[in-house]
């Protein structure tokens, strides 16, 4: 406990507000911050190399500085604040909005608030409930994070002793929207909400009880010392001292005299440290504090929870706007792309050409659509565009390029051997395209008629999909009825499929079907295993014609990292 990170950096925050009053400023905090030794990571040690170089917060802590503006680290340090302002959540908050901003941004600062607002809660209110509930009153309710924890409390409501299927409600909704550099589209998440919501399903189902509630907050996961951390201090802090098990208090008196790393505080120490702010910060808030023969008094004027004014929101476009791009057809329309708005999160939306002749071009800009045409667009050809979303503190999020085509009529193709995956018009595309495995990373390569010694696969890390595919698309109709797949490498962990068919994209509603009577020779190996297998064994498949706007091969993937492999695919209609 005395080497905890955890720990020492809101020791960092006390010691600022000691020297430097209730009305430190940004560049003091910054100063404070930056002035440490310690090690630190993500949000952390980001904020702290930029108050190094001059960036004071909030820009510190902002996306255009720090990658890791919606991680955990806040939350996980903004316990101080809950506790020196007992019943003053407008008091906490303001700390919460000076400090939060050194690392984090918009949910990564809401999370310490959150956080620090149910602390304030806890003193007064004797019901966990009731402590989350306004703890959540604390943060916008239109943030990403107030929904989540809207989510947990509403699922205990309908739900009140199914812990793991909260869980799973989490996993499911919110934990894909990690936007950490280290954690986005991998296990490894520590997102400030996702986070949250661990310790809110923590308290909510371990029911007042300090050992059930610290058990959860470790088995949901992540960073689960931290969440068993802030749960218990909620949980201890509405409980009171003596009302925590003897057993979690037994091991204070030994280290309670001995100075946590890089500090000046012992634990005795840093409770009159705190105790000393919160009696300032009461009367700093109407209240005061009456000295008896029996002790003091703290006479509280207490305050109601109320968010911040300005709504901060880190936008994830791909997750949060969902932009689709659907297909244009010669004289009928053109490419038609769609997203979700966001209101009063984005100030306007425009969309930037990715062609080679416009590369960067912005094409379209509006303040309220949620779809547009590009009734301009070329004929024939691969189109691609980015969704840019700005805000109204400068910060800018795009989306992943955006494929699409407007198909080309014209006679179809006659049965050859020619290759269709190598024509102009077409061009490959995969379930993964932005592969982390060992494989190259460039999507061209499995319809560039290389078959041997190279190898894209579609290892990410993480793949929880039961589906994987690759897939060649044409600007223009064609006729298909054969595939032939080659293979790439195999590992210990995956690199091949547990089912494999091929499918057709319809050149009219543009949705994938399946290919009829499809027959795959020589018989693929459908058993989940390396053994065996044989690098760059060819496959073909074989199924009635088709007039499409694309074809894929499509199945289950294999290994315990559920991924396979390719170094080519051709397409032939013969």
């Amino acid at each position: 406990a005395l080497g905890q990170d955890d720990l020492y950096v809101e020791m960092t925050f006390l010691r600022a507000l000691q020297e430097h009053g209730l009305n430190i400023s940004d560049e003091q905090a910054g100063r404070a911050f930056a002035a440490s030794r310690y090690g630190l990571a993500h949000a952390n040690a980001t904020g702290r190399e930029n108050c190094r170089r001059g960036i004071m917060p909030p820009l510190s802590g902002h996306p255009n500085y720090n990658p890791h503006a919606d991680d955990i680290d806040f939350q996980i340090e903004a316990d101080v604040f809950g506790l020196i302002t007992p019943g003053m959540p407008a008091a906490m908050t303001r700390l919460c909005d000076r400090f939060g901003h050194i690392m984090n941004y918009g949910d990564g600062v809401y999370g310490g608030m959150f956080i620090a607002g149910t602390y304030s809660a806890a003193f007064f209110e004797r019901e966990v409930e009731k402590v989350l509930e306004q703890g959540l009153r604390c943060i916008p309710a239109e943030s990403k994070y107030a929904r989540l924890i809207s989510d947990v409390l509403a699922y205990h409501r309908r739900k009140p002793e199914d812990w793991r299927g909260c869980w799973g409600m989490l996993e499911e909704k919110w934990a894909p929207q990690d936007l950490c550099p280290d954690g986005r589209g991998q296990p490894f998440n520590i997102d400030a909400k996702l986070n949250g919501g661990y310790v809110a399903l923590a308290l909510l189902y371990g029911g007042g009880d300090f050992q059930s509630t610290l058990e959860l907050a470790v088995r949901c996961g992540q960073d689960s010392d931290c969440n068993a951390s802030s749960a218990g201090g909620v949980l201890g802090t509405l409980l009171g001292y003596a009302g925590i098990p003897e057993a979690f208090r037994a091991g204070l008196p030994a280290i309670a005299d001995q100075k946590f790393a890089f500090t000046e505080y012992t634990f005795n120490m840093l409770g009159e440290a705190c105790a000393g702010l919160a009696r300032r910060i009461i009367e700093a808030n109407g209240g005061r504090i009456e000295r008896t023969a029996a002790g003091e008094v703290w006479h509280v004027r207490r305050q109601a929870p109320r968010p911040p004014a300005k709504l901060e929101q880190w936008v994830d476009v791909d997750h949060d706007l969902q932009p689709r791009a659907l297909p244009g057809i010669e004289g009928k329309r053109g490419v038609r792309v769609s997203w979700r708005p966001l209101a009063g999160i984005a100030r306007y939306c425009l969309f930037r050409s990715l062609a080679p002749d416009k590369l960067g071009e912005v094409i379209f800009s509006s303040r309220q659509a949620a779809s547009w045409e590009d009734s301009g667009a070329p004929v024939g050809r691969l189109l691609s565009y980015t969704l840019e979303v700005r805000m109204a503190d400068g910060l800018r999020s795009r989306s992943r390029p955006m494929k699409s085509f407007v198909l080309a009529g014209g006679p179809l193709n006659e049965p050859s051997d020619v290759n269709l995956a190598r024509q102009p018009w077409a061009f490959p595309d995969a379930a993964v395209d932005r592969p982390t495995g060992s494989g190259l990373k460039d999507l061209r390569v499995i319809a560039d008629g290389i078959t041997a010694n190279q190898n894209y696969d579609s290892f990410d890390g993480v793949n929880p999909s039961q589906e994987d595919w690759y897939a060649i698309f044409f600007a223009r109709r064609t006729r298909v009825n054969e595939l032939q797949y080659v293979e790439g490498n195999n590992f210990h962990d995956g690199g091949w499929w547990l089912s494999l068919t091929a499918q057709y994209l319809d050149p009219q509603s543009f949705t994938w079907r399946d290919c009829r009577n499809v027959q795959i020779s020589p018989a693929y190996d459908f058993r989940d295993t390396q053994e065996g297998r044989v690098p760059c064994s060819r496959f073909k498949l074989t199924f009635e014609p088709v007039v499409c706007a694309g074809v894929r091969i499509c199945g289950r993937p294999g290994g315990s990292a559920a991924f396979t492999s390719i170094a080519e695919l051709e397409v032939y209609y013969r």
